[in-house]
């Protein structure tokens, strides 16, 4: 036997399969509202410090309201955040599920800590991002179960509050991970992490920051291509030199102060320097006020003009094509009559 089903029935269904299998194909081809206020809390660690730098300043040249609240921990991966979770449940008075320092913007007085639970329910967060550390994030199975405790703990305590995943970047190509001869190279670290992330958006609906899309793409043009300085003696170098890091979107070689306060010349491959920066708080800034940051005025001191709007104008190509990927395939997946 054979049932016909009307037209406008079967894209009814259609849409409500394609979601439950692809939610979060779905939130990235839904256009983001443009807003001229925006409450975002991160939780993350230094690249959520990182892509947030630049956020405020763009915020107020466009004449934006932004209320931030960062629970960003040095170096913590999702399953640290997880724990204080879980001991702020289990145990309110704990220290220990306490680890971020509390702020005016959150309006609780009487305590220099807080816990994840207080911050989620102190405002009315617009946005809520979660992020994997670096050296994790391209390795998928270090994600779960902590994502989806962080999730639950979110959609509880700040349930009208959107959950975007935060997509990290691939380290320069001069790190250590890329250096051992085992094939693994920047481009495979980018292409892992990108899967693993989008795995966790897909997993619950979210709808993705491509910060690390944007760095990776900025990469592949001759104004942000880093090229080690083939005249430094990177192995004897004279104090206070450094070498020539033109194109570099990472803080790179550095001369700082050990714990004996000598100094030493170091390797910061992985965090964002004043380019990296601004071009995730670029991504960061389209992706939640919804409007052209091609337009904004903004641009930090250290930063040439030019060197800016090239860098707005990757940040909005690469949250313009991510969302014009997504519809499309949405086209492609639902029938047009």
């Amino acid at each position: 036997m054979k049932f016909h089903i009307p037209a406008m029935r079967w894209r009814a269904l259609a849409v409500l399969a394609f979601l439950v299998i692809d939610a979060s194909l779905y939130a990235q081809a839904v256009a983001v509202p443009q807003r001229d206020s925006v409450k975002l809390l991160t939780v993350g660690n230094s690249f959520a410090d990182d892509a947030t730098f630049y956020l405020p300043g763009l915020a107020e040249a466009a004449g934006k309201e932004l209320v931030l609240f960062r629970a960003n921990l040095p170096g913590c991966p999702l399953e640290r955040h997880a724990r204080h979770l879980g001991l702020a449940v289990a145990r309110p008075d704990a220290p220990e599920g306490s680890p971020y320092k509390n702020h005016p913007v959150l309006k609780i007085s009487g305590k220099d800590m807080v816990s994840l639970p207080e911050a989620l329910g102190a405002l009315d967060w617009d946005y809520v991002t979660i992020q994997q550390l670096s050296a994790f994030s391209f390795k998928a199975d270090t994600y779960e179960p902590y994502a989806q405790q962080l999730v639950a703990a979110i959609k509880k305590h700040s349930p009208g509050a959107q959950i975007l995943v935060h997509q990290t970047w691939a380290y320069r190509e001069d790190h250590k991970y890329f250096q051992r001869g085992d094939g693994f190279t920047q481009e495979k670290m980018y292409e892992q992490l990108s899967a693993a992330y989008g795995q966790l958006a897909k997993r619950y609906g979210l709808r993705i920051l491509p910060s690390g899309e944007a760095m990776q793409a900025a990469r592949q043009t001759p104004r942000w291509q880093y090229r080690p300085d083939p005249d430094f003696d990177f192995k004897n170098p004279s104090a206070g030199l450094l070498p020539e890091q033109r194109g570099s979107l990472n803080i790179g070689w550095v001369w700082k102060k050990n714990q004996d306060g000598v100094e030493e010349f170091i390797l910061d491959a992985s965090h964002a320097n004043v380019a990296g920066r601004y071009l995730t708080a670029c991504v960061f800034y389209e992706g939640l006020f919804g409007d052209d940051v091609r337009e904004v005025s903004f641009v930090p001191k250290s930063l040439s003009d030019e060197d800016a709007a090239d860098l707005r104008r990757i940040a909005h190509s690469v949250v313009l094509r991510r969302a014009e990927e997504a519809f499309a395939v949405l086209n492609v997946c639902l029938p047009s009559n």
